[in-house]
């Protein structure tokens, strides 16, 4: 358990549920949010369950991001404003239900981040109430190390992915992250999600993204910052 989660309060941690999602926290405030995930299951439910979120969002034209914010307040430029708006929209929803309130708080907090031109991609870990998808084996890459199955499923607003993978050998466990790169049929590399390695192997995890699958050529896994693929699957 991190040092971060020992000293930062509760209600803090609470308050970081959009930030998480959208892949806006530092790696250290990370590690304490996902420590509070592992002790309170009914959040990390309610989590899990907006993953594909910020892909579709990311999506948006800047247009469609703006009016995510506030319609009643007319398109607003300075961004000061926009939070301010949130402000006074938060104190009126507060009958709402938590989960609605994360979801309309994290659309919000994205359609801002579309707004400046970053929206961050982010790994969730699939709960036990998740259908289980059927995987397939990933080929494996020049460095032995890492063994992983993927699933690639079509959505209306783009592609989900799940996966699992195996480490096979010690430096495999020892890196400090992995991503999972999306290759279009044009020769362009998407990172669409990163885990940190914790143990022999990672299981049910998930990503999206809103490349359409018509559109990939191959996806891959690799350490954090380089371009030699561990596991490929050409689609």
């Amino acid at each position: 358990m991190s040092d971060k989660f020992d000293r930062t309060p509760v209600a803090d941690l609470a308050e970081w549920d959009a930030a998480y999602v959208l892949g806006a926290l530092s790696p250290e405030d990370r590690r304490a949010y996902e420590d509070y995930l592992a002790a309170n299951p009914a959040r990390a439910a309610e989590v899990a369950g907006l993953a594909e979120m910020p892909a579709m969002l990311a999506a948006l034209s800047r247009e469609e991001a703006a009016a995510l914010i506030d319609a009643d307040e007319g398109s607003a430029v300075d961004h000061s404003a926009d939070v301010a708006s949130l402000a006074q929209a938060a104190a009126k929803r507060q009958r709402r239900s938590r989960r609605t309130m994360l979801a309309a708080t994290i659309a919000v907090a994205a359609a801002l981040a579309v707004l400046g031109g970053v929206v961050g991609a982010t790994v969730f870990p699939r709960t036990s109430s998740v259908q289980t998808v059927a995987m397939e084996p990933m080929q494996p890459g020049q460095r032995q190390g890492l063994t992983a199955q993927l699933a690639v499923t079509e959505k209306k607003w783009g592609t989900e992915l799940n996966w699992a993978c195996e480490y096979t050998k010690d430096w495999a466990r020892d890196v400090d992250s992995y991503d999972i790169v999306v290759t279009t049929r044009d020769g362009v590399q998407t990172t669409v999600g990163s885990w940190r390695p914790a143990g022999d192997e990672a299981t049910g995890l998930s990503a999206a993204t809103s490349i359409p699958t018509a559109e990939i050529r191959s996806i891959d896994i690799r350490v954090s910052g380089s371009d030699q693929p561990l596991a490929v699957r050409t689609l």
